[in-house]
């Protein structure tokens, strides 16, 4: 039965094309600040080709589900504009003090999908809070038009804490329940810590990491009361405070990552460009950083692309498709049901009809079962047996079936990054 799959298949390609929806709606709000047809071109190819985006979006998660979510509500705060003018948001030059004046629909869009956002992801909070001291700060908005905003998204949030009511079955405040258990009582941090410039050393190894790096500095440095700059300060730093940290946690705002290479081209590069590349015929050594990330990018995007599913997934399917009905099996405590080894919450959306779990203390159990019961299935929580005696009854009465890697793959073990991965191997012993 490949239900389970095609299902996940379909919603995975509605999230993808809900985050390209997303991203289209951004361009266009942020192309009337791009004064040439070529440099709004090449905001289309950058954000058409950037390697991450196939993946993230289609990657059914609350970083995922935030960064559509902040895409969208810039984009309302842009698009639905009082007085659009040729100038880039948010920039607080003379002639440009009153660029973004968002009108009370905008504004109540803007609001929603704040709201939203911070629902899917609480971390987001930082990047409400930052939009609305812009607005209040910067933009001088209207107290009338900040009590509009504020209001609709305390609505949306206790909306969404109305629904935590009904999954739980009682009130519950959820979000102060996440910030306790995760910052105050350090349950985050029993996931490892790293050191605050973690993110900084991680950028630089990520495929144009160092190029939107430095972007984003010469951006904040330019465009100090930018909205894009007081959102991506404030989160990075939060998340620069917090202990344990995650590259993914920043992927929300890539995509303004993004935005800030754009602007932060000098336009004279594009007007001097017969091909309409600025950085092509600007000298040898930026023509080939160029083409250097521009592989990087290349190679990011097809990995991403076309690399197959998780081992584990890979196991699901298996199983499905042979025991569709009824999936027994006995383990020394490992199951493809828990999305840990040690605990944590089961995973049914890929289970068969029933499951029947038999855990044995030992494999020295494993004969007197076969007396009782046979054939029966033996789950094992790596693509290969240890070397120890203790696995012998398994290599003496079982018979492989399906394992998540082929022992080659040894050979390019190293430093044991495959142990990153949650392979398995299923067995028929008789």
């Amino acid at each position: 039965d490949d239900r389970p799959f095609v299902q996940d298949a379909a919603i995975r390609l509605v999230s993808g094309a809900v985050g390209i929806t997303a991203l289209v709606l951004f361009c266009m709000a942020l192309a009337p600040w791009l004064p040439s047809p070529a440099q709004r071109r090449w905001l289309a190819i950058v954000f058409g080709l950037f390697w991450l985006f196939p993946y993230h979006f289609t990657r059914t998660s609350s970083e995922a589900a935030a960064t559509v979510l902040l895409l969208l509500g810039l984009s309302a705060l842009s698009l639905l504009r009082n007085q659009p003018q040729e100038q880039a948001p948010g920039r607080t030059e003379p002639a440009a003090a009153n660029a973004l004046e968002p009108s009370p629909a905008g504004l109540v869009l803007c609001a929603i999908c704040m709201g939203l956002m911070f629902n899917a992801r609480y971390q987001t909070g930082f990047i409400v809070l930052a939009v609305a001291l812009w607005l209040m700060l910067v933009q001088k908005t209207a107290y009338r038009q900040l009590a509009l905003f504020g209001a609709v998204v305390l609505a949306t949030v206790a909306a969404g804490l109305g629904i935590d009511a009904v999954g739980y079955g009682e009130f519950e405040w959820v979000p102060w329940n996440y910030l306790k258990v995760n910052v105050f009582e350090g349950r985050a941090a029993t996931f490892g810590t790293s050191p605050w410039y973690h993110y900084l050393l991680f950028m630089l190894i990520l495929p144009i990491g160092p190029v939107l790096l430095l972007a984003a500095l010469v951006f904040w440095l330019r465009y100090p009361k930018n909205l894009f700059t007081w959102i991506m300060l404030s989160f990075i730093l939060v998340h620069v405070a917090l202990g344990h940290k995650e590259i993914r946690f920043l992927s929300p705002i890539a995509p303004l990552a993004l935005a800030a290479f754009v602007f932060v081209i000098p336009v004279n590069w594009f007007a001097e460009s017969r091909s309409g590349n600025p950085f092509t015929e600007r000298g040898p050594w930026l023509r080939w950083a160029f083409y250097f990330f521009l592989a990087c990018n290349i190679a990011g995007l097809l990995l991403v692309t076309l690399r197959p599913p998780r081992p584990a997934i890979a196991a699901h399917q298996f199983i499905q498709r042979t025991e569709p009905d009824h999936f027994e099996f006995y383990s020394l405590g490992a199951t493809p049901y828990r999305l840990h080894q040690t605990g944590g919450p089961r995973i049914e959306f890929y289970a068969p009809g029933r499951v029947t779990h038999h855990r044995l203390e030992s494999l020295a159990q494993l004969p007197a079962v076969l007396e009782r019961e046979a054939p029966v299935y033996f789950y094992h929580p790596d693509y290969k047996l240890p070397d120890s005696a203790g696995f012998d009854p398994v290599r003496e009465r079982c018979t492989l079936l399906y394992r998540s890697l082929d022992p080659a793959w040894d050979r390019w073990d190293y430093p044991g990054w495959l142990r990153r991965f949650a392979t398995s191997s299923i067995y028929r012993c008789e």
